[in-house]
């Protein structure tokens, strides 16, 4: 209030509480609690923007703990954006939970390809899921569906589950693809087509996909749409432990 132009000596009298402690309270360096709420306040902000303003206090937490090794309990987090007036969207990323007798983490993988709208035309992008985390392991982009796009993404996955594997990762056990990635003439070699468990764990995938990109933090644009959707699978892949670097692949 005396920010604002109020007499202090009024706000003080009526507060109940002395001018003097009033201007030693304004002079008085800000606590080490207090710059530490303000760092951390920036960086949750930041992660929040780049997460096209859908993360919520669980995935900042463990974004803080893997970009800056910085560990800090849940209501904490909660707290931080609660003062920032921040917010984040609902939804699990990835979808539904492994089926039974799924193999371990990298044995098995799902192939998709899904086309965007685009003003200047489509864009086509290969994911591949790991069946048992039902995790991004790997992804490519282009402006054409063919088995070389497919081939991308594979071999993003391969450099994250395997840094030492072979340049070309064929033959493929245990890597299926679903029905529309076949239509297409997508499917990889050495693969099949995927049961009702795989298609339902790609169509949870495209749900979070399209959450992030529906975001509220500003308009879709159209003509960016290509590369909205890569900057969120980047955003998805990078969120996944690897063996190797997350390495999205673009022919």
């Amino acid at each position: 209030m005396a920010s604002h132009g109020f007499p202090a000596r009024r706000i003080a009298a009526l507060m109940g509480v002395s001018e003097s402690g009033y201007y030693a309270w304004r002079s008085r360096a800000p606590s080490p609690g207090a710059l530490r709420r303000a760092w951390l306040t920036r960086l949750v902000r930041d992660i929040h923007q780049e997460s096209g303003c859908t993360f919520g206090a669980r995935r900042i937490r463990q974004e803080l703990l893997r970009r800056y090794g910085i560990a800090v309990g849940h209501t904490t987090v909660e707290a931080v954006m609660k003062g920032a007036g921040l917010r984040g969207r609902a939804g699990r990323l990835p979808g539904p939970g492994p089926r039974e007798g799924a193999r371990t983490p990298g044995r098995r993988w799902i192939v998709d390809v899904l086309a965007v709208t685009t003003l200047p035309g489509p864009v086509y992008a290969a994911v591949v899921l790991d069946a048992a985390s039902r995790a991004l392991a790997g992804w490519s982009t282009a402006a054409t569906a063919d088995r070389a796009l497919v081939h991308h993404a594979l071999m993003a996955a391969a450099a994250r589950t395997e840094p030492d594997a072979p340049a070309v990762y064929e033959p493929l056990p245990g890597c299926s693809f679903t029905q529309r990635a076949g239509s297409l003439g997508c499917a990889p070699a050495g693969a099949t087509v995927g049961d009702c468990h795989d298609h339902a764990a790609v169509a949870a995938f495209w749900d979070t996909v399209h959450r992030e990109l529906d975001g509220p933090c500003s308009r879709p644009d159209p003509h960016r749409a290509g590369e909205r959707l890569a900057a969120t699978l980047d955003r998805f892949a990078r969120q996944v432990p690897a063996a190797g670097a997350a390495r999205p692949s673009t022919p």
